[in-house]
């Protein structure tokens, strides 16, 4: 299967509107099937076997692609670097997971969703970019949803559902942001680096998962669910993002990542059977209002440092 593009061929694996709708799917089962999983097992060892298929594929594909040893040439800032980024990986994962087993799928999920905001603001003092006039706007907007979201809409009378899954939810998206705004500054072999913070947050989750949990094998729906997860956000989504990439603009395969949360809102729906109600649907476009309104700001004003092609969004 082809399609036609300025007079050349461009192969079905090669055409963003085939690779980003496969992809948007990936990314937007997460909160769903996290949910569902965690119905049997628990956070600890869902990361654990997560990243554990992970890193086992990453291994074979890096043997099979490049050599291990050019991870020797690395220089010490880069190795600094690379395990500050595993360890934010690995937290925006567990502080994500955390929150699911502790407040609906919706609001987790939408509150994830902050973290354009958080690359904005740390943006700031780490790669000293300005604070636009739309950027502080979508950052007001965000504030109201999540105040909106967390309230269920009663600001009168401020009475948080459940604060620890709030805060676990919000602190998922600031260890995204974090995360986007040092991975900018790797300048290592792409797919060495993808499979050393892999690693770091395998390591870091059989450490939590001896210390908070017990091993336990998943078994039918279960290791599907894990494998499924593992591929589709670890593993699969990388390829399928960069390869989009390569053959599309940044600002085309960026306008598709603004469905991202429909998407994720549509599984919740379907697959847990969350209510959305209206609360829920307003704070959820004032979230997700924030990324376009921060793209029409950038073009607007002409700024020339749009954020890196390896961290759009989880």
């Amino acid at each position: 299967m082809t399609v036609q593009k300025q007079g050349n061929q461009l192969k079905a694996s090669q055409n963003p509107f085939v690779l980003m709708p496969i992809l948007l799917l990936m990314w937007g089962s997460l909160a769903a099937i996290s949910k569902l999983l965690l119905q049997h097992l628990d956070s600890y060892q869902l990361l654990f076997y997560m990243y554990g298929i992970g890193v086992i594929v990453f291994f074979i594909i890096v043997l099979y692609k490049v050599q291990l040893r050019v991870m020797l040439s690395w220089k010490r800032r880069e190795w600094l670097l690379l395990v500050s980024c595993g360890v934010l990986t690995f937290l925006y994962d567990f502080f994500y997971l955390k929150s699911l087993e502790l407040i609906p799928a919706v609001e987790a999920s939408m509150l994830n969703y902050l973290f354009p905001i958080f690359i904005v603001l740390l943006a700031v003092p780490i790669h000293k970019e300005p604070l636009h006039s739309s950027k502080l706007l979508s950052v007001g907007m965000g504030f109201i949803g999540t105040l909106l979201l967390v309230t269920k809409g009663d600001l009168s009378n401020v009475a948080f559902t459940n604060l620890e899954g709030d805060l676990l939810a919000i602190l998922a998206a600031v260890s995204w942001g974090l995360f986007t705004n040092l991975i900018k500054k790797n300048h290592t072999d792409l797919l060495l680096s993808t499979f050393f913070l892999t690693f770091v947050a395998f390591l870091l989750s059989a450490l939590a998962l001896l210390v908070s949990s017990r091993f336990t094998i998943p078994q039918g729906i279960e290791l599907y669910g894990v494998i499924w997860l593992s591929l589709s956000n670890i593993i699969l989504g990388f390829f399928l993002y960069f390869r989009a990439l390569q053959y599309s603009s940044a600002s085309l395969i960026a306008s598709f990542t603004f469905f991202t949360p429909f998407v994720t809102l549509m599984f919740i729906v379907l697959l847990l059977g969350e209510r959305l109600t209206w609360t829920d649907a307003l704070a959820a476009l004032l979230i997700i209002g924030c990324v376009p309104l921060q793209k029409l700001g950038e073009a607007t004003t002409g700024s020339k440092r749009p954020m890196p092609k390896t961290a759009e969004g989880p």
